[in-house]
């Protein structure tokens, strides 16, 4: 940039680039119904700190509860990238895109915006855009999406992303909770568990930089039937040290840690070597710096993966 001193523009070409993963959850309860909205961010921000690359997915999941208190969860839990084409928006899209596209136009519209120039971006009361260049690609609401990726700026650290990498966003969703119901003595909470990874690739496919998170949100059920969410959902590494694993962790190491360790043993291998990592704590050089369960973190990876080939 012009005017600015020659020490500064120094500091530019040094300033490493950051990966980020924002992750926003929407929960809402009404009189027997409620649902769960998250949607998850993955950001590559240059030296400059503006934005070079983003993946954006999300997750809707619906709880009921009746009159006897009986909860039902959803069957299903793929995230809308994960649907494709069995995502029914095409259809009904005046585009004729269907979500993945418009939501990687969303994505390749913030390319080379500063976070500021993110969080400004203007929408309608629907959450929809006003911007009628971004309109020619994406006319879904992109509010929550826009405040997701605002996040993972804000999230954003040196993992070890380089300039010509890509950004890749990988979920998988762990529903535990089946048939419930919930009495006079008991409400029934209904959680799922929503593990998110974003990694950064080389152009050999390699993983240059990963970060990992969970959210887990729950609603609860009253005996009535009656549905209601909580106010605000962290997500685990959100929750920091208040999370509470150091103490019960063999490594004296916080759930962010572990993710931590998780990532950085991701760094330099390709998708079949992540897929090989062996799941059961039997690889040392992993259990040195993660011993908590790596499935799901796995699977997110995994998700990543496949999403960067498609």
């Amino acid at each position: 940039s012009t005017g600015m001193g020659g020490s500064s523009s120094q500091t530019t070409q040094n300033a490493a680039w950051r990966t980020g993963l924002g992750i926003l959850t929407e929960a809402d309860g009404e009189e027997r119904a409620g649902k769960i909205n998250t949607i998850a961010a993955a950001v590559l921000l240059d030296a400059e700190g503006k934005v070079a690359d983003v993946m954006l997915d999300e997750v809707e999941l619906s709880v009921t509860g009746d009159g006897t208190g009986k909860v039902t969860m959803p069957g299903e839990t793929l995230t809308k990238r994960q649907k494709g084409e069995d995502y029914p928006l095409a259809a009904v899209s005046s585009l004729k895109k269907g979500w993945t596209e418009q939501a990687d136009a969303f994505g390749d519209f913030l390319t080379g915006k500063t976070p500021d120039e993110v969080k400004k971006l203007a929408t309608d009361d629907d959450g929809k855009p006003k911007d009628a260049d971004l309109l020619s690609g994406c006319t879904i609401a992109v509010d929550g999406y826009r405040d997701a990726v605002v996040r993972a700026c804000e999230n954003a650290k040196a993992v070890g992303s380089a300039r010509g990498d890509r950004a890749v966003l990988g979920v998988s969703v762990r529903n535990d909770t089946k048939d419930l119901t919930a009495d006079d003595d008991h409400d029934v909470t209904a959680q799922v568990d929503i593990t998110v990874a974003a990694l950064t690739l080389d152009a050999d496919g390699r993983v240059t930089g990963a970060v990992a998170d969970v959210a887990e949100p729950a609603l609860t059920v009253g005996a009535d039937g009656t549905v209601s969410a909580p106010e605000m959902v962290k997500t685990k590494v959100e929750l920091g040290d208040s999370y509470g694993m150091r103490n019960a962790s063999s490594l004296g190491k916080e759930w962010y840690e572990h993710s931590e360790g998780y990532c950085s043993y991701l760094k330099g291998k390709t998708e079949k070597e992540v897929a090989d990592i062996p799941a059961d704590g039997s690889d040392a050089d992993l259990a040195a710096l993660c011993t908590i369960s790596i499935d799901a973190l796995q699977k997110a990876a995994g998700d990543a993966f496949e999403n960067a080939s498609l």
